[in-house]
């Protein structure tokens, strides 16, 4: 009897700690380096409050996940979530801008690891040349282990988590003299809660994209829900926690700190404390720069799936149940736009493209429940009007070129499904109207 990798199918390699494992990566990248102090200069001392706040304000976001992966077992996350409530056209669309904002920042984070490793070179060795050596090196090394058999890419992205983790745990240790000492409470040095509060909602996207990788998972409908919001609550605590210990120690009003836990670190443990979180930083941005393709990589597969894309897109390899095609297709792409610089121009895409796909699964849960016959409580109904208009209210106050460039993508993308739906022997997008 053939395995599944032998039969060419997905294999469910990951469990409830691989899937906490791969939403953390999506959350915690580099943003975290620099939260405290940028939140800071628009709340002063309140940061922490602000931080976690946020973080409680935006469950019902996460709720509606959680209740909706409950729903599913198959590879694409969003995409199914969508295409069940709303049709294929909205299903691929909701995957499609997805992947071009990830792609883009995959490629942005690249070449802010490289910017980090190359702090410790010396200074002649910290030209244009090397650190496009780095981003390569970096890229090469995130594309080998996405192709591991799934059991060795999780046994990695665990080992990268805890790689990030324990430092951090270490700088709460180091600051937890002066987090007792009393609160001093320190001025922003340009009050606008409004500010802080976009700040830290920014730094808690990314939760959704391991959800891509249903299929992949051993019991996704019992242990996304679970993971998601442990995994959610967890890092609202610990960002809040690290946003605490840094106002305690290191803040004073003036410009944002760009490298807050890096200054917070090099106060508190001098020089091998800066060592220590400059490697941290590099383990925390590898981490992404391995999970957001992968899951770019699935979106792929079930964009294919729901025959959005060339089939070519959907071929499993044999021995290992990887999409090695649509892996390799994105590592190509990321690999592209980090060395072009290309990715400037879709990266103001990515937080448009979360919001609107959070926006649409906020509608789809109650659209999907009934479908499925399935009761829809007043509580279930109260979180997703609360998630509905937090979505709403975040649109309102995004940039209005982000949402210019997403009107562009969604036209390329209506032009990329029906030249798929064409290539596939479709004769047009008839099955999009689904």
């Amino acid at each position: 009897m053939r395995t599944p990798a032998a039969s060419g199918e997905l294999v469910r390699g990951f469990g409830f700690w691989g899937l906490a494992a791969l939403i953390l990566n999506g959350i915690i990248g580099a943003g975290i380096f620099a939260l405290p102090g940028s939140v800071a200069q628009f709340a002063g001392s309140w940061a922490p409050l602000v931080i976690f706040g946020v973080g409680l304000a935006f469950l019902p976001v996460v709720l509606v996940f959680a209740w909706l992966a409950g729903l599913f077992d198959e590879t694409g996350g969003p995409i199914i979530y969508v295409r069940e409530a709303f049709g294929t056209a909205a299903g691929f669309q909701a995957g499609w801008v997805q992947s071009l904002a990830t792609t883009a920042a995959s490629a942005a984070n690249a070449n802010l690891l490289a910017d980090y490793v190359l702090r410790a070179l010396p200074a002649g060795k910290t030209g244009a040349l090397a650190h496009g050596a780095v981003v390569l090196i970096a890229i090469g090394l995130a594309f080998a282990v996405n192709l591991l058999e799934i059991r060795n890419s999780d046994r990695w992205i665990k080992l990268i988590s805890v790689a990030k983790l324990l430092p951090l745990f270490l700088l709460l240790a180091l600051a937890i003299p002066a987090m007792a000492g009393g609160p001093a409470l320190l001025p922003a040095s340009e009050w606008s809660l409004a500010q802080a509060i976009l700040l830290s909602v920014y730094a808690f996207t990314g939760f959704e994209g391991a959800l891509c990788l249903g299929g992949e998972a051993h019991d996704p409908q019992r242990d996304f829900p679970r993971a998601l919001v442990a995994v959610f609550l967890f890092t609202a605590t610990l960002y809040a926690a690290l946003a605490w210990g840094y106002v305690a120690s290191a803040y004073a009003p003036g410009p944002a700190d760009k490298a807050s836990l890096l200054t917070m670190a090099t106060l508190l443990a001098g020089s091998v404390g800066a060592a220590t979180i400059i490697v941290t930083v590099v383990f925390s941005i590898f981490g992404n720069v391995i999970t957001t393709p992968m899951n770019t990589s699935r979106r792929l597969l079930a964009l294919e799936q729901i025959g959005a894309l060339p089939r070519w897109f959907g071929l499993i390899h044999p021995g290992s149940g990887i999409p090695r095609n649509a892996v390799v297709f994105t590592y190509a792409v990321v690999a592209l736009l980090a060395m072009s610089g290309g990715f400037a121009a879709l990266a103001v895409l990515s937080v448009a493209a979360r919001l609107l796909v959070y926006l649409a699964c906020a509608i789809a849960l109650p659209v999907v429940r009934r479908r499925r016959g399935l009761p829809v409580d007043a509580l279930q109904m109260a979180i997703v009007a609360v998630a509905t208009a937090i979505c709403v209210g975040l649109i309102a106050q995004s940039d209005i070129k982000a949402w210019m460039g997403l009107a562009l993508a969604i036209g390329i993308g209506f032009a990329i499904a029906r030249i798929a739906a064409t290539a596939r022997g479709q004769g047009g997008t008839a099955e999009a109207g689904r």
